[in-house]
């Protein structure tokens, strides 16, 4: 990939006359970072020049060097993710995005998980963990029953204590997964289902922040769900894509993380897509804010927060209305012991 000097002039508005005078490099110097490797004049950056050029744009070494994902990366994924509320496909992106949810790793699991030991299987040792776990149990309460004690066991009227146990079932565990688990693909195959499934829903989250005839456009504009292809890959040469990306910018601050944008790897192996670690990322960051603007408006109005939230609720109108009276009642009660904890207050000596 190259890198991102062009990118972020162009963001900015700067020429690169403008640019050469702030950074003390040469025009013909700096138009030469902009070409492509391999193209005639291409010229690489020193460290020192790499070090002027991220303190003049306030971005990180790494993201002027085109590292990680840029901001336009990561509306394009977005505006592609919206396209598939009601479809699937690989898209322009390596990983699997189906009725607007992202998976957590590749597409093609044969290739990335076939080879993989065990033990190197993601959330693998969690998992084992508690397999063994239950299997001590089972392993303690079986000989408990046949009146034996297993060495660094106790028992207490025939409880198991667990004290020592895991050293137990760690050294014999091969011993006792023969025993005890006759299919040994199992396990390994409860953890791939769970890798398949793992997945972020961000259609939702990401609607919120869009009108919907924006959200219609998307469809429409870059998108065929009848025969199921891209019909135009946004750039940031398309006005509407420029109209998404100004709003994703005002709502979203990880866009401006660029340090985040930069970290970014291409989630080889077991290692998480990009697309989900950027999903994950900002799926927390938009449901904090909600979270805090709720919270926001239920210190103003509790009463009536709690109503507009009771309401939104799939139950029926009685069900709204008693829930609603509980509710009113528990602020009630806790306004007043608000009241009764101040009165006490002033009555303590200053």
């Amino acid at each position: 990939m190259g890198n991102r000097i062009k990118e972020l002039r162009k963001e900015r508005g700067v020429t690169l006359k403008t640019l050469s005078d702030a950074v003390g490099i040469a025009v013909s110097t700096l138009s030469g970072y902009e070409k492509a490797e391999g193209e005639k004049g291409y010229r690489n950056p020193k460290i020192e020049n790499w070090e002027k050029l991220a303190d003049y744009f306030k971005v990180p070494v790494e993201y002027v060097e085109g590292k990680g994902w840029s901001q336009d990366d990561v509306v394009e994924f977005l505006i592609f993710v919206i396209s598939q509320e009601y479809g699937d496909t690989e898209g322009p992106f390596s990983t699997y995005v189906e009725d607007g949810k992202v998976y957590k790793y590749r597409l093609d699991l044969d290739e990335y998980f076939a080879d993989v030991e065990t033990d190197d299987l993601p959330n693998y040792e969690a998992y084992i963990k508690e397999y063994k776990e239950d299997l001590a149990r089972e392993v303690a309460f079986d000989n408990n029953e046949k009146g034996e004690e297993l060495t660094g066991v106790s028992y207490d009227d025939g409880d198991y204590e667990g004290y020592g146990l895991e050293g137990y079932v760690d050294e014999f565990f091969d011993e006792l997964y023969d025993a005890y688990f006759h299919d040994k693909n199992q396990i390994r195959g409860e953890v791939l289902d769970s890798i398949i499934d793992s997945c972020i829903d961000l259609t939702p989250i990401l609607k919120d922040l869009l009108p919907a005839d924006s959200i219609r456009t998307i469809k429409r504009y870059y998108f065929d769900l009848k025969n199921n292809r891209i019909i135009r890959k946004p750039t940031i040469r398309d006005e509407f894509f420029f109209k998404c990306k100004k709003v994703f910018l005002e709502r979203i601050s990880s866009l401006s993380d660029y340090e985040f944008l930069a970290s970014i790897g291409e989630g080889n192996g077991v290692q998480p897509s990009p697309e989900y670690v950027i999903a994950k990322r900002l799926s927390d960051e938009l449901q904090e804010k909600k979270f805090d603007s709720k919270m926001a408006s239920f210190k103003v109005d509790p009463y009536k927060a709690s109503k507009k939230n009771i309401d939104a609720m799939s139950i029926t109108s009685n069900d709204h209305k008693l829930l609603f009276e509980i509710v009113a009642h528990l602020l009630d009660e806790n306004k007043e012991l608000k009241k009764r904890v101040d009165q006490l207050e002033n009555k303590l000596p200053k």
